[in-house]
């Protein structure tokens, strides 16, 4: 599999600006979603990652969020854009949703690209294609422990499809939540990354093979990483210190497109007008 241009350029990275050196502080990923224009255009555009992500920050008294971004330059560079952190929108009533957005614009000296809603996953195309448990799933975002110093440097993360959303996923701070399920391992830089399905060149589809041709869509938005489940297990250091350790299961909690989907739809009936605007330029970070 080799992911594809676009799909790496809608990835960026979210955290804060630490107030002892001045230093980005990456806590996890954002990506670009909007309305289709056409030709593969996007507009309005939104940013969006895991409202866990954004209440985390507010829990360390951040009261403004960075987005890093790679720009189009000759020699490394990286642009920020400033987001107040009382700016980011999240659903208004459903509190088990993990997803906060926020309308920006792509400036062309970023080199970053917005994916259109038409590349999202959706109930008619599970149906067509017969998305089913063990289909591939990957998802690009945040390893905290290899940011990049010049650029963002996102990593893809693959595993397959481990449960469909027949019902609700208990979680701890977002209460019963619709949600898939994947066999990938999540970690904290992942959080709020996109996770997206791989159709594959070859499907069986009513009983019948079927083949894709490299102009067919292959690659969907299924959702956004909500996080993993971990489990607690005692474990013996040298026969003598007895510790208690958060062991990853990888199993890895994915909010749904259409999760999502109901976020943006709630953005735009309130008509919220007090975010950056789309001209915005980003500042560059030095």
């Amino acid at each position: 599999m080799r992911v594809p241009e676009n799909i790496r350029k809608c990835v960026a990275y979210i955290g804060y600006v630490n107030q002892i050196d001045n230093s980005f502080g990456p806590v996890g990923s954002v990506f670009f979603v909007g309305r289709d224009k056409g030709d593969g255009v996007a507009d309005p555009i939104y940013a969006v990652t895991a409202k866990h992500v954004i209440d985390g920050l507010r829990k360390k008294g951040v009261q403004e969020t960075i987005i890093r971004l790679n720009m189009k330059v000759d020699d490394p560079a990286l642009g920020i854009v400033r987001v107040p952190i009382d700016t980011w929108y999240s659903h208004p009533e459903d509190e088990s949703i993990d997803v906060a957005i926020h309308k920006m614009g792509i400036p062309a000296e970023v080199d970053h690209q917005a994916l259109p809603i038409s590349g999202f996953m959706n109930s008619e195309l599970m149906a067509q294609h017969e998305i089913s448990l063990g289909d591939e799933v990957f998802m690009a975002g945040l390893f905290r422990h290899h940011v990049g110093q010049g650029k963002n440097i996102p990593i893809i993360s693959t595993g397959n499809l481990a449960a469909l959303d027949d019902e609700k996923v208990a979680t701890r701070h977002f209460g019963d939540m619709d949600a898939f399920l994947i066999e990938s391992r999540s970690i904290g830089g992942l959080s709020g990354s996109p996770v997206f399905l791989n159709l594959g060149f070859v499907r069986s589809i009513e009983g019948q093979v079927k083949f894709y041709n490299a102009r067919d869509p292959m690659f969907f938005m299924l959702g956004l990483i909500h996080g993993h489940y971990d489990i607690k297990e005692d474990q013996v250091d040298d026969g003598e210190t007895l510790s208690s350790q958060q062991i990853n299961t990888g199993i890895a909690i994915v909010t749904p497109y259409y999760s999502l989907l109901k976020v943006m739809e709630a953005f735009e009936r309130e008509k919220v007008d007090h975010l950056t605007p789309k001209t915005g330029t980003p500042e560059l970070h030095t």
